[in-house]
């Protein structure tokens, strides 16, 4: 039986497009779900709370992407606005996944804005430019499969005993990051120039939350087993249930 892990699409209001309205995903989420052993399901953005109460009902594991979906007119806005502000509609339907999420005590990663938002949700906040204070570059131009630098993992984590090592090179595709962490959350890496990188959360079964994209460095080091955690554990919680 393949764990069922819920992927939260993006959305984009694009008035200059023939399609003003855009509902899509970066396919590597997907395959890294696929490659982990789960199957993953893609969960279009909806307005109705019933309907994402349905959606975790169908779900064993939640997936919470980053940031596709951006306006063009933010591309040069600095600092950018908050992640509710950046996209109405999608900030509201990624908040009634994470609420839910959280409640059922389901297996959740984020990835990126989605490492974000699940902060948030939770009590967190969000520090919304690292313009002034980030001392290497965090939006990267080279192919998103390459590493630019080197984050420090926190002992005694989660995150420590999935890759083994204390420091190890991540790509960086953002220009905001969780700021205060939400009561509950633990830090478990950080960036050369000290800004939080990951978290996990040590009040529920498996919460966590990276800044970087282990979906484009699945053959790079041991980056997979970020994902492959996600999968255990919502395979955890099926046997749990069947039992």
């Amino acid at each position: 039986m393949f764990p069922v892990i819920g992927i939260n699409c993006a959305y984009l209001q694009d008035e200059e497009s023939a399609h003003k309205d855009k509902l899509h995903l970066y396919r590597p989420y997907v395959q890294a779900v696929e490659k982990s052993g789960g199957l993953p399901i893609l969960l279009p953005v909806v307005s109705n709370k019933d309907l994402v109460t349905s959606y975790m009902d169908l779900i064993d594991g939640l997936l919470m992407t980053g940031g596709g979906g951006l306006h063009p007119k933010f591309d040069h806005v600095e600092p950018l606005p908050g992640l509710e502000e950046q996209n109405p509609i999608r900030h509201q339907f990624d908040t009634m996944l994470v609420e839910q999420a959280l409640n059922r005590d389901l297996p959740v990663l984020g990835i990126c804005r989605g490492h974000q938002s699940i902060n948030e949700v939770a009590g967190g906040t969000t520090r919304l430019s690292i313009r002034d204070t980030a001392q290497i570059d965090h939006s990267q131009t080279v192919p998103r499969e390459e590493c630019t630098h080197e984050i420090r993992v926190v002992q005694g984590t989660a995150l420590y005993e999935l890759l083994g090592k204390e420091t190890i090179s991540v790509n960086s595709l953002h220009r905001q990051v969780v700021d205060q962490l939400a009561p509950g959350f633990r830090a478990s890496a950080w960036s050369e120039d000290y800004l939080l990188e990951a978290f996990e959360s040590s009040i529920h079964t498996f919460v966590m939350g990276v800044q970087f994209h282990p979906e484009n460095l699945m053959e790079i080091n041991p980056f997979w087993k970020i994902y492959r955690a996600l999968i255990k554990a919502a395979r955890n919680g099926i046997e749990k249930y069947i039992k």
